[in-house]
């Protein structure tokens, strides 16, 4: 399930993962895969931006963000990523993790995954999915609730949806074989498979038309032995978003090599977009949806993620 990234090989300067560089401080960090919308501490390792903050980071890909928290409470991670939801209820359950930094952003016509039908399909509103099977990669997860909205919002009754859990992968040729109605696809399989499905909306822009999904998250019991360690390491997450922003090509050649997503599919995909600071208005969206349809038990103020985070800002 776990596997340590070779990122820090990909590039001539860059000491091997496990090797402690002097005088820098150790942390590790968890990210989900080798995604885009994660790969901010990829970008942070290969672009020197850890080693700017003083920080040595092995960072180590998880299949599940679920794996990642249960890392982070068990000592075996510094930081790690967690879309919100799954941050959210964490501390819902006790769990005591904080919020340093955002992570990916959803933006209103430029979301690397969208809410899709076969070509040949009539469906052109939420009622026509009444009754239907929608694939997502996760029940109950950011892909059901975004394609749950969208139903809603568009005339639709989300409740008599039938969501089913697939692969990415094997989303396309679910809909081609008629098996699921429409599916929540993802990059890059929305590029690679562009003649074979049609876009039926941009489910994630029905949460709002800006909104941060994820945070990268730490223990209250490291960051309260280290506020310093929790600082440099918040900043280097908002200097990484600042600079992987603006700087699509570079980041598309260390992401790449890990990804084995071929340059011309890379070229024209949507890539994610990164938050540069907490925002209790971006965070609060999704919640407020996870919270609709039951995904959380009880509503949440993200005014406490933002001011827990405060003290640790970048200064």
């Amino acid at each position: 399930m776990i596997r340590r990234t070779a990122v820090s090989v990909l590039l001539a300067g860059l000491a091997p993962v496990g090797v402690r560089a002097q005088g820098l401080t150790p942390i590790r960090v968890g990210q989900l895969g080798n995604t885009d919308a994660s790969a901010e501490p990829i970008y942070a390792q290969a672009s020197g931006i850890y080693k700017k903050f003083g920080l040595d980071a092995t960072t180590t890909p998880f299949t599940g963000g679920g794996a990642i928290i249960a890392a982070i409470a068990g000592g075996s991670l510094e930081a790690g990523f967690s879309n919100i939801t799954s941050a959210v209820q964490a501390i819902q359950r006790g769990i005591p993790i904080i919020a340093l930094s955002p992570a990916n952003m959803s933006t209103a016509g430029h979301n690397d995954a969208l809410l899709v039908k076969p070509r040949e399909s009539k469906a052109r509103t939420g009622a026509d999915l009444n009754g239907k099977i929608v694939a997502v990669t996760t029940l109950n997860g950011t892909l059901q609730l975004s394609a749950a909205q969208w139903i809603d919002k568009n005339g639709g009754d989300s409740h008599s949806v039938h969501f089913v859990e697939l692969p990415s992968s094997a989303m396309p040729v679910s809909l081609k074989a008629g098996r699921v109605d429409a599916a929540m696809l993802s990059e890059p399989f929305l590029t690679q498979n562009k003649g074979e499905v049609e876009e039926l909306g941009d489910a994630f822009a029905a949460i709002a038309p800006r909104w941060v999904g994820a945070v990268f998250v730490a223990s209250k019991a490291w960051v309260t032995a280290n506020p310093d360690h929790a600082r440099r390491f918040a900043a280097a997450m908002r200097e990484t978003a600042r600079w992987a922003n603006g700087h699509r090509a570079d980041t598309a050649k260390i992401l790449m090599p890990l990804t084995g997503i071929e340059a011309a599919t890379f070229a024209k995909m949507d890539r994610s977009t990164f938050a540069e600071t907490l925002s209790r208005e971006l965070l609060q969206p999704p919640i407020d949806v996870a919270v609709k349809y039951g995904a959380l038990k009880e509503p949440f103020d993200t005014a406490l993620i933002v001011s827990e985070a405060e003290p640790y800002a970048p200064r």
